[in-house]
């Protein structure tokens, strides 16, 4: 169905109030932009910094002062000669295009007018506050002056009413009052002439001054009070401790603590020659030195009265330990004598005796050197308690080994008793052996059984000839014991398996008779396995013969014969 031209003509007319509606409300709202931003030109623009200028021109600046105001002058002469008319201009532009109908043109020159703004606006707030900053210096430095002039008083009258506290570093402390006096002096020079901002940088200078002077005070009378009271003090008591040690026989090894005195006391004198020119630091770095020499000077002569302490406590203990373990050592060499005449010996018993003989020798010498340093009043205590620990771990190493000796020693008797148990018992099993085969009245055995037979038989043999020679080589008699254990089992197993495959096979053979007459095979497995079993001995092939063919005709059967061995085996054990 197609539209008709009233349709159409109300469709357009709708289309146009709509375009109109739209370029309304667009034009509006530039408009509306474009008057805003004048009221922010306006605002920015009615700032007082003329008004300041005006004022700080009227004030006979001069020096840095003048040289400052005439700078903000030229950036104000800028900002209102060149921004300010081309803000005009990018507004005036908008206005413009505004009313042509183009409002693309006019967002582009509102945003251009608006960047403007902003760079100008920061400008005119950062050169305001310079204006106020300016403008506030004199009073502010008239303040911090009175302030600083109030502690310089303080400070000086001090100076002057304790100067004792402060010895020889008065005169360092005069200059410095009469340097600060000087700068009060040229602070009032630089504000007559109106140059205020050279007059706020000697006040900071003066602050600095005047706060390093009232550190200076605080700390020279702690700092003398140290030296004397502490440091000299301490140096003095280290005199007297050291002579009466020396008076003790005491020794010191190469410090001479007199002479480590006086060191220290030279540096406390230049540590006073610093606090007199007021150089607090380089005094404290020579105080702080002198602290660690005579902390160490105090462990060192401590050191050595804990050490003669540490070597009365132990110097005897030390003798007795030796002795003891001298001792032993005649045992074990007597242990050794006395067992090499049953055993032989393979891990050089004797020459391990005769070096511990010798490492016994050696420190029982360092022992009476030590002995005859106290005795003679040349002992340096640290270096004889360190020597008599040292002797203690060697005579202790000694001791452990001689224990481990003689346990070695001791361990021989022990393993020939077990041996001499051990072969009772190889025997035993080998009769119990022979005595099972006999109980079962097998028809023979195999060659292979006896050669295994014998060799075991001819084992014990071997060790009981071993174990009752004069000497015994324990070493060897392991190793034949070792071996004879393992021929053993292995007899063990060969008799157990002969055993079972022979009664195996007879009931095997019993069960398969109820066939042998319907079967052929059956019964020519059957004379086969007796072949094997009477004639050669060998059980094993004749249970693998009779077992083979009875479960072609019974599946069952070998399961239920052998379950039925066992049973009976296990109840026999029982």
């Amino acid at each position: 169905m197609g539209l008709k031209f009233t349709d159409i003509l109300f469709i357009i007319v709708v289309l146009i109030l709509l375009v109109y509606g739209l370029i309304y409300f667009f034009r509006t709202q530039r408009s509306k932009e474009i008057k805003e931003l004048e009221q922010r030109k306006d605002e920015m623009m009615s700032v007082s910094i003329a008004d300041q200028l005006f004022t700080l021109k009227n004030m006979n600046l001069s020096g840095q002062t003048k040289r400052k105001y005439e700078s903000l002058v030229a950036n104000w002469q800028t900002i209102t000669n060149f921004q300010f008319t081309e803000i005009e201009a990018a507004l005036v532009g908008s206005e413009q295009f505004v009313e042509q109908m183009n409002l693309v043109r006019a967002k582009n020159a509102l945003n251009q007018a608006r960047e403007l703004l902003d760079e100008t606006e920061s400008q005119v707030n950062d050169l305001h506050q310079q204006l106020t900053d300016l403008l506030e210096t004199e009073s502010d430095n008239q303040e911090r002056y009175e302030d600083l002039l109030e502690r310089y008083q303080t400070a000086r009258k001090k100076v002057m009413n304790h100067a004792f506290d402060f010895g020889p570093a008065i005169e360092t402390l005069e200059k410095n009052l009469q340097l600060l006096e000087l700068d009060f002096t040229t602070y009032n020079e630089y504000t007559s002439e109106g140059d205020y901002l050279e007059a706020q940088d000697l006040l900071n200078s003066i602050e600095k001054d005047t706060q390093d002077l009232e550190e200076i005070l605080e700390k020279i009378p702690q700092m003398n009070d140290q030296i004397k009271n502490d440091y000299e003090d301490s140096l003095a008591d280290l005199r007297d401790g050291y002579e009466k040690m020396v008076a003790s026989q005491f020794n010191f090894a190469n410090v001479n603590i007199p002479e480590e005195i006086d060191a220290i006391q030279e540096q406390l004198n230049k540590a006073k020659s610093e606090i007199k020119n007021a150089d607090l630091e380089k005094a404290t770095t020579l105080m702080d030195k002198a602290d660690r020499e005579i902390n160490s000077l105090y462990e060192l002569m401590e050191a050595e009265v804990q050490a003669k302490t540490f070597v009365n406590q132990h110097i005897n203990q030390l003798k007795r330990q030796i002795d003891e373990v001298k001792e032993s050592n005649r045992y074990a060499g007597i242990e050794v004598d006395r067992i090499s005449q049953s055993y032989i010996l393979h891990n050089n018993e004797t020459d391990q005796v005769n070096d511990l003989t010798r490492q016994i020798e050696l420190e029982e010498n360092r022992f009476m050197q030590l002995n005859q340093e106290i005795e003679t009043s040349h002992a340096v205590y640290t270096q004889i308690e360190a020597s008599i620990r040292k002797i203690e771990r060697n005579v202790e190493e000694i001791a452990l080994k001689q224990q481990d000796l003689v346990k070695s020693l001791s361990n021989l008797t022990a393993r020939e008793k077990d041996a001499k148990a051990n072969l009772d018992m190889y025997e035993l099993d080998l009769r119990n052996l022979k005595r099972r085969l006999e109980k079962n009245n097998l028809p023979g055995l195999h060659e292979v059984y006896y050669q295994q037979f014998y060799k075991v038989t001819e084992e014990i043999e071997n060790l009981s000839q071993f174990l009752n020679r004069v000497k015994v080589d324990m070493d060897e008699v392991d190793q034949l014991e070792v071996k004879l254990q393992e021929d053993m089992d292995q007899l063990e197993t060969i008799t157990e398996e002969i055993i079972d495959s022979a009664t195996l096979t007879e009931y095997m053979i019993q069960h398969s008779n109820r066939f042998r007459y319907d079967i052929p095979e059956m019964d020519q497995a059957i004379r086969d396995a007796q072949y094997y079993f009477y004639e050669e001995f060998r059980y094993r092939e004749a249970l693998a013969v009779i077992e083979k063919a009875l479960r072609r005709v019974d599946p069952e059967g070998p399961t239920q014969v052998r379950r039925m061995y066992h049973q009976e085996k296990q109840h026999r054990m029982f």
